[in-house]
């Protein structure tokens, strides 16, 4: 088994402008990864502003701010989730990227060239200019962004444009922070498929007869799942708005309500894995080199196996005969060959992905007390 040490520092989150601010603040302390108190702060920061301004604006505006439900979604638990799974993906991400080597997929002559793929990884995770142009471009949009009018506790009582202390506070700083943060998750995945794409162009040793039916790349789909605290952060500001703009479509066509979720999760699904299809190159050839070759091993030993017990007269019992054995075990291997996947994915990890992705409706209709009313008129629509 070849040495994984150089990898024990593997991360894909432990770098960057932002978590050296962290590290700074004393939010996190290495090695400890504990990212509890910076999503305290973020929360402090982005949400209690909202509740202590429209406090200070009258109780009619404080009524108003609770009476929406997606403020609250996104401050108080989409942001916290986002800052909370860094460590849990961290994990699960670099004990992927060593599975490599502890399975013997990358062979002895490709070490060099996997340890600098590693090594591309962390210099991309690093660059300042990445997170600053980030920034740049969660400026850039909440300058763009317009108010919206509709919601009653952003807007300044006795006008219709002009944005109440909360609102004003809410646009400039609560949802910038929580775009900043998606868009540098984005990057962090973006960084990650291609340092899977970089492995998936090294001559792996791919074994098609694997019981994981992947040829050795099943951990692939499992550890992919590790981002399905991301899709649900993702999902909570979506079912949040359609909750709040399709409020009367729940009683009246709750499929249509439903429906951009279930697009999301869809979505969701083929974002986190699509990565893996860097690798169906590689299975499709393994695949179709172990077919040819088990061919002709299985006919080679068939056609022994008949001369032996069919076609002579054998002086050997057959009960506890070897070839028996041998003809079994033989054929127990080609059929896992001949099951081989060509993606390497897994029904329970796009589960896992597609239910965080449905998770916030069924909190806010559950909240709303809707979540059976629901379930009840979907049956009917569908019978």
């Amino acid at each position: 088994m070849p040495d994984s040490r150089t990898l024990q520092e593997f991360s894909l989150v432990r770098g960057g402008p932002f978590f050296e601010l962290e590290r700074g603040l004393r939010l996190i302390k290495p090695p400890r990864f504990r990212t509890g108190w910076a999503a305290l702060l973020l929360v402090v920061v982005s949400w209690l502003p909202l509740v202590v301004l429209s406090l200070f604006e009258g109780e009619g505006s404080l009524h108003r701010l609770f009476a929406e439900f997606q403020v609250h979604a996104e401050l108080l638990l989409s942001l916290p989730v986002l800052v909370v799974a860094e460590p849990y993906i961290d994990t699960r991400v670099s004990e992927a990227a060593r599975e490599f080597l502890r399975a013997d997929l990358v062979e002895d002559p490709s070490r060099g060239s996997f340890e600098e793929s590693v090594s591309a990884m962390k210099r991309w995770r690093d660059v300042p200019q990445v997170e600053l142009a980030l920034l740049g471009i969660t400026i850039a949009l909440a300058l763009l962004t317009t108010m919206d009018t509709s919601r009653s506790w952003m807007v300044e009582a006795g006008t219709s444009h002009r944005p109440s202390l909360a609102g004003g506070w809410y646009l400039c700083v609560s949802q910038p922070l929580e775009r900043f943060l998606m868009l540098r998750w984005l990057w962090r995945g973006i960084v990650w498929a291609v340092f899977l794409w970089r492995v998936s162009r090294l001559p792996l040793r791919l074994v098609p007869t694997h019981p994981d039916q992947a040829a050795g790349l099943g951990f692939l789909a499992i550890h992919q799942a590790c981002f399905s605290p991301l899709v649900f952060a993702a999902a909570v500001p979506v079912a949040a708005y359609s909750f709040r703009t399709n409020a009367d479509a729940i009683t009246e066509a709750p499929i249509s309500y439903v429906m951009p979720q279930i697009l999301f999760a869809v979505l969701a699904c083929v974002v986190v894995f699509v990565p893996l299809a860097f690798f169906c190159r590689q299975m499709v050839q393994a695949k179709r080199e172990s077919d040819a070759w088990f061919s002709a091993v299985a006919a080679h030993h068939s056609q022994r196996f008949e001369d032996k017990w069919f076609h002579t007269r054998a002086n050997t019992k057959i009960l506890g005969a070897d070839e028996f054995s041998s003809m079994a075990d033989l054929g127990t291997s080609f059929m896992s060959a001949r099951k081989m996947k060509l993606f390497p994915w897994d029904k329970r990890p796009v589960m896992a992905v597609a239910l965080s992705a449905l998770a916030p409706l069924v909190i806010l209709l559950a909240l709303d007390r809707q979540f059976l009313a629901v379930l009840n008129q979907l049956r009917q629509s569908v019978s």
